[in-house]
């Protein structure tokens, strides 16, 4: 059993979003294999730090107070074909700015939650499909529970689909179709040039791609969830 996501890809604010049309079903919708995971943490640089000193991640991208997000921190890392988004808090749920958005509430709230429950953990896995809309549409006819609804965000670099459903537990899955997109990862990110300088006295590892994603389950509960 397959399964983790983070969000993608990191829930955004729904005026930075365009919802799409009605998502008819298309000939053929196509599975590209694993985007990024999404991982919740305490402290987003030190759990990256951790990645790229002893897995040979470098970084990648960036998502923070830098980019006008004041309450949640993304690292993006990334080794060959594989990509992590780690998120951190950057407020406590009590002492927020006035004009803090209600999206930024839900958030925040969510990644502390999910921290007092689960500890540092994957709260997305995202596929990279090229029709988000149909295979949300479909997934939906089958009975998937919806987390978000298909919709774009756009930059100079071109435009990112996504759509998130739910699958166990607290875990997610966000179908990104990036099909015209020429950004090095996702709209409202900001790229990192500079690599860890501590890299150059450190082994080379090379990652090719994730293989499978395993969902521990409780006791007694694997046939219900396989049901």
């Amino acid at each position: 059993m397959s399964s983790f996501i983070t969000n993608p890809v990191l829930p955004v604010d729904q005026t930075d979003l365009q919802t799409n049309g009605t998502g008819q079903d298309a000939s053929s919708p196509q599975y590209k294999g694993y985007h990024h995971m999404t991982w919740y943490v305490g402290n987003a640089k030190q759990a990256a730090s951790y990645y790229v000193t002893r897995l040979g991640f470098r970084y990648m991208a960036f998502q923070g107070l830098e980019t006008g997000h004041r309450c949640v921190s993304s690292l993006v890392i990334t080794n060959g074909g594989v990509t992590f988004v780690i998120c951190a808090p950057l407020r406590d749920r009590q002492n927020l700015e006035k004009d803090t958005s209600e999206s930024e509430k839900r958030l925040l709230t969510e990644i502390h939650t999910h921290l007092a429950k689960h500890g540092d953990a994957v709260k997305d896995v995202a596929f990279e499909v090229n029709d988000a809309c149909t295979v949300y549409h479909r997934a939906m006819k089958n009975g998937a529970v919806s987390v978000q609804e298909p919709a774009t965000r756009r930059d100079e670099c071109g435009e990112v689909t996504t759509a998130i459903i739910r699958t166990y537990g607290d875990t997610t899955h966000t179908l990104v179709e990036k099909n015209n997109y020429r950004g090095m990862f996702m709209p409202g990110y900001r790229t990192i040039d500079q690599a860890d300088p501590i890299q150059k006295y450190l082994p080379q590892i090379s990652l090719e791609a994730i293989d499978h994603c395993v969902g521990n389950q409780d006791w007694g509960q694997m046939q219900t969830i396989c049901d």
